[in-house]
């Protein structure tokens, strides 16, 4: 008899002990309350740092927030109003958001799928390089962002020393202090990290479709340009459609790797919508104004989730046509 029995037969309460020990294991047998108890920890957690964080930001947007002022002025739209019809750079930074946010997803598209073509032919070492390809996706942003401005410094940087050696130019070129190739730049750092996610999800797109396809279209003398116009276009035009839709809402918020290598710079040339919050929060201090304007960027993700659940089917995602 274990120690809990003896103390509950020497408190004279078996009986009840019992009854509650069986409707707590008719409980724990119990599939929903099983499930909603596994989840409650989760969304606990998920309330604190990801409900609690949008909900104060939204709030904070409908107030005029000094950061040396700790009284909060209630303004309502007023800060939406402003940065809609008043606020001279606010629709420039869309603008240049967007410039950057599709600019980067069509090169990693473009990119991404070139790489998934050659990785899934059977070669040499394929595995090895397979897995070297996948190494940038596993490199920190920061880490990226600053091997790419050393990489792109007028005076030492590789990109200037090597084409200056072969007598490509003769001039060094400031990738990122010069305002007409700044933003594209970016693009291209950008591009090297993500376009990797578009390797992963071409590769697997691709490994779903039957090898029978391409066997019975040679047969018919099909070259190869038929056969990626015919058969593996189209069973990757719903995972493009997806990537751009994903990728470029992504993009659109990006602000890490755009702070890190030009701070918004030269002369705001690179200040996307991301950068013009952080400034206008930490620069001109206008917290309320700020969390406006991050407000309309998470008003974009909640669009794209809206999109991306009405109009795919994630069933049909892995159906090759």
């Amino acid at each position: 008899m274990s120690v809990t029995s003896r103390i509950v037969e020497n408190l004279g309460v078996e009986d009840q002990y019992n009854t509650v020990r069986e409707r707590a294991h008719d409980l724990l047998e119990n599939q929903t309350v099983l499930g909603y108890g596994s989840l409650f920890p989760v969304m606990v957690l998920f309330v604190f740092i990801a409900v609690f964080p949008i909900a104060w930001a939204l709030a904070g947007s409908l107030f005029s927030i000094n950061a040396f002022n700790p009284v909060w002025e209630w303004t309502g739209l007023s800060n939406y109003v402003h940065i809609f019809t008043a606020d001279g750079f606010y629709w420039t930074a869309v603008v240049k958001s967007v410039i950057f946010g599709f600019g980067s997803v069509a090169l990693q598209i473009v990119v991404g799928i070139a790489f998934a073509l050659i990785l899934r032919r059977s070669f040499r070492f394929n595995a090895f390089v397979r897995a070297v390809v996948l190494l940038p996706y596993l490199v920190p942003v920061i880490v990226v962002g600053l091997v790419f401005s050393w990489m792109m410094n007028p005076n030492y940087g590789v990109l200037n020393l090597l084409p200056q050696q072969l007598g490509i130019f003769d001039e060094p070129i400031n990738y990122l202090g010069n305002a007409d190739i700044a933003m594209y730049s970016l693009i291209v750092a950008a591009s090297w990290k993500w376009s990797i996610f578009v390797v992963m999800m071409t590769l697997a797109r691709l490994e779903a479709i039957p090898q029978g396809y391409y066997d019975a279209a040679r047969v018919n003398g099909a070259n190869a340009w038929q056969r990626f116009r015919d058969i593996t276009l189209p069973n990757l035009k719903g995972m493009i459609i997806l990537v751009v839709l994903l990728r470029g809402i992504w993009m659109f918020n990006k602000f890490d790797i755009i702070w890190i290598m030009t701070r918004g710079g030269p002369s705001s040339t690179t200040t996307t919508l991301p950068v013009y919050a952080y400034k206008v929060a930490f620069n001109q201090w206008q917290l309320g104004e700020a969390l406006a304007i991050a407000s309309t960027l998470f008003f974009t993700l909640v669009i794209g989730a809206l999109v991306y659940f009405v109009k795919f089917n994630p069933e049909q995602e892995v159906r090759v046509e």
